[in-house]
């Protein structure tokens, strides 16, 4: 164990074999170790605590832990003024900046990162980490003081940009559509951090833009700019109004769930500076494919949330979200669409899980013949393959349910009645509570059997008949 601890000493990486020795008392009295294990590993990503690296042949999985991250001396993040390819926000505690802030939102944006199906390794120091966000984006996170309190400062820039000849492209601001998605993660997670904006809260600032060369850098709230026409500055001693257009405009909401690219892309830090150089010199791949791709989806995503069937989906798409707050967090089947892009589930050039979907979720009729031509033209009978067994059959449980039986069985388990509000609701949480665990079903079925609930339980016994 000796080389592990030295790892993790020194690079902040803790590896498989040594998680196992440190819970080894813990996992003796379980049946089944690599169930347990995996629940503590989730349970720490989902504190912030670590994340996963690729894994080693030698030595495992491995974890990065942010709180043992070295310090690298000089490198912190500057109050100064935005360049031509940055944006950027300040976390202003309104008394205290938690220390596991930064942890929480580094592994936040690194989950995001892979999600997304980037490997680029990210640099990461306990002052400053530096994650690449998509193929034109990357951001960075850092500790800075104000008002001598820790506060924290982050940057969304867009690469420098290189065409397939070698030519440099004018540099511009970050695509809207990147800093609106980079302050919902960035607000999300802070909510979950500062559970009441009243006892200990917080602000989301930007450099005031109304002075022109202040004396001291000083701030404007970020939320204020994007709700009202003006913003105003005593600073320089007059009354000054200036519009917030330029600020709304960063962060307009962009509606579309994957961003047109003209050309696929590589990138490249070897120059000392990220850039993004493009793989094709013809005229790249066709934008109205995209368009129609993003249509589609938005026909589709309506359909189901018309119906209702949003949380039914939310336990469909479980195993195909490695956050399980970014599920529970999502509204809308297109907010479920955009994860399942993210983690490169759902591709323009693949539409296999979508018809997955409405082949396990029995809808075909209605939304590949009235929703959208393009999945009628797509849709093929096939076997699913996006989903697995299980997922498949938990579906199948949900249609059996009747409403009086979810109430009994949110009583049977002591959930809250937000836990069990519907069948699918239900089944999520119990399956997160592990109450449902694929690899032991039986005490469930029991449970059911023990109820009353003997056509469920015949259900599922079947079910695992045909296994």
């Amino acid at each position: 164990m000796a080389k592990f601890w030295r790892k993790l000493d020194k690079e902040g990486i803790l590896a498989e074999p040594l998680v196992r020795y440190l819970w080894e008392n813990q996992l003796t009295a379980s049946e089944d170790d690599d169930d347990d294990i995996k629940d503590f590993i989730e349970l720490m990503k989902a504190f912030g605590l670590l994340f996963e690296k690729n894994a080693s042949e030698e030595d495992g999985r491995l974890f990065v832990v942010p709180s043992r991250m070295k310090t690298k001396p000089n490198n912190r993040l500057e109050i100064r003024k935005d360049d031509e390819q940055t944006v950027s926000i300040y976390v202003t505690p309104k008394d205290f900046l938690p220390d596991a802030v930064y942890d929480v939102l580094v592994v936040r944006f690194v989950s995001l990162s892979q999600d997304r199906g980037r490997r680029d390794d990210p640099k990461l120091f306990q002052n400053k980490a530096e994650i690449i966000f998509d193929d034109k984006h990357y951001v960075r996170l850092g500790r800075i003081y104000i008002d001598n309190k820790q506060s924290l400062k982050l940057e969304i820039s867009r690469m420098k940009e290189r065409d397939a000849y070698g030519v440099d492209k004018p540099t511009c601001k970050p695509h809207p559509g990147v800093c609106t998605e980079v302050l919902k993660v960035l607000k999300q997670n802070l909510d979950e951090v500062y559970p009441s904006k009243k006892v200990v809260g917080y602000e989301l600032n930007i450099l005031c833009s109304v002075c022109v060369n202040p004396e001291k850098p000083h701030f404007q709230e970020l939320e204020y700019c994007l709700k009202n026409e003006y913003i105003h500055c005593y600073k320089t001693g007059e009354h000054i109004a200036m519009s917030t257009a330029n600020v709304q405009n960063l962060f307009k909401a962009d509606c579309s769930v994957v961003p047109v690219q003209s050309t696929p892309l590589i990138t490249c830090d070897k120059t000392g500076q990220q850039m993004a150089m493009e793989t094709d010199n013809a005229h790249g791949q066709c934008a109205k494919g995209t368009r129609d791709f993003q249509v589609m989806l938005t026909q589709v995503s309506k359909w189901y949330d018309k119906h209702e069937l949003t949380n039914m989906l939310k336990l469909l798409y479980k195993d195909k979200v490695s956050i399980a707050g970014d599920l529970l967090r999502s509204t809308t089947t297109l907010d479920l669409f955009k994860l399942l892009y993210r983690n490169g589930s759902l591709q323009p050039t693949d539409l296999k899980i979508i018809i997955d979907t409405i082949v396990v979720t029995n809808t075909r009729g209605i939304v590949v013949q009235k929703v959208s031509d393009i999945l009628c033209k797509a849709f093929h009978e096939t076997n699913v393959t996006s989903f697995s067994i299980h997922r498949q059959k938990l579906i199948k449980l949900g249609r059996v349910l009747l409403p009086h039986e979810v109430k009994m069985l949110g009583g049977v388990y002591d959930l809250p009645k937000e836990q069990y509000k519907d069948q699918w609701t239900l089944i999520l949480n119990l399956e997160m509570r592990r109450e449902i665990n694929e690899n032991r079903m039986s005490p469930f079925i029991q449970v059911l059997k023990d109820i009353g609930l003997n056509h469920v339980a015949t259900e599922l016994d079947h079910e695992e008949e045909c296994m």
